[in-house]
């Protein structure tokens, strides 16, 4: 379910999205520092989304360096680290871990069994310094898994699950903006896991998987209905993003929130138009 919230690069200028990526590349070396080398797989869109949100919203104190590393050797790039990336380190080897279990038990896919062999570790350390959050994840864990088996189509039912999921991973601290971040984080979360269906949903027929889209995709409006639905998750995101106090890196987060988090809908909606017309 990640790879939702990514940036329309055309979108941003040259220096925002240089500050994007020194969060997404900062992000990564944190998750290799803290979690291992290996564990750069749990790298996503959406923990970079929130490391950036974290940092503008506490103000936290945070470090750029010029590094190299094993993707871009031969020229240095700006890293930014700062306890906001540290978190979504550790979340990210959280979530990516019961992600991957769930693969191989969903599946019986040996690939994820021996990728999250690799991140077993950071996750249960990950699990023990954020016993709040790995109680959400393996909970989400369960419950969806009961979903699935009784093949629930009620929409709500495995969207919200998604939404307080990572409505919970939103709190880093709980303060006075808690509220703020829950929404924020529930509506994301629903959104991420409706979007990932509408893209999914060819592959999920010819597999035989959970997706509740499934039993409407044959329906006249199934586009136009989606989109509606999708639009309405993210004006809710939307009003719970702009209540916070954010100044820094605003307009990155905007360009994620009203224009990136479509891209893969868009062209989802762009293959099934180009099919239907050959």
């Amino acid at each position: 379910m990640l790879g939702v919230m990514t940036v329309r690069k055309e979108e941003l200028k040259f220096r925002e999205f240089d500050r994007y990526r020194a969060f997404y590349c900062g992000l990564c070396r944190a998750i290799g520092k803290r979690c291992g080398s290996a564990c750069r797989m749990a790298l996503s869109f959406e923990m970079t989304f929130l490391s950036m949100l974290l940092t503008a919203l506490y103000e936290s104190e945070t470090l750029e360096e010029y590094r190299r590393c094993g993707f871009h050797p031969v020229q240095k790039r700006p890293m930014l680290s700062n306890e906001a990336i540290d978190y979504c380190a550790d979340l990210s080897a959280l979530v990516s871990y019961y992600d991957l279990r769930d693969g191989w038990e969903d599946e019986r896919r040996l690939d994820r069994l021996a990728e999250s062999a690799l991140l077993k570790k950071a996750a249960q350390r990950a699990g023990n310094d954020l016993p709040r959050q790995r109680k959400a994840v393996e909970y989400y864990v369960q419950a969806l898994h009961e979903v699935e088996a009784r093949n629930d189509q009620n929409l709500d039912v495995a969207a919200n699950l998604t939404g307080e999921m990572l409505a919970e991973l939103y709190v880093m601290r709980t303060d006075v903006y808690e509220r703020d971040l829950r929404e924020l984080g529930y509506y994301l979360g629903k959104f991420i896991y409706l979007c990932d269906c509408y893209e999914d949903i060819e592959r999920d027929e010819k597999k035989k998987n959970y997706n509740p889209l499934l039993s409407r995709r044959n329906q006249p409006s199934f586009a136009e209905d989606c989109e509606q639905m999708l639009g309405d998750m993210m004006a809710r995101a939307a009003r719970a993003f702009e209540r916070l106090p954010i100044l820094q890196d605003a307009q990155i987060m905007r360009n994620i929130l009203y224009s990136g988090v479509w891209l893969r809908f868009e062209n989802a909606s762009n293959r099934r138009k180009a099919n239907r017309k050959s």
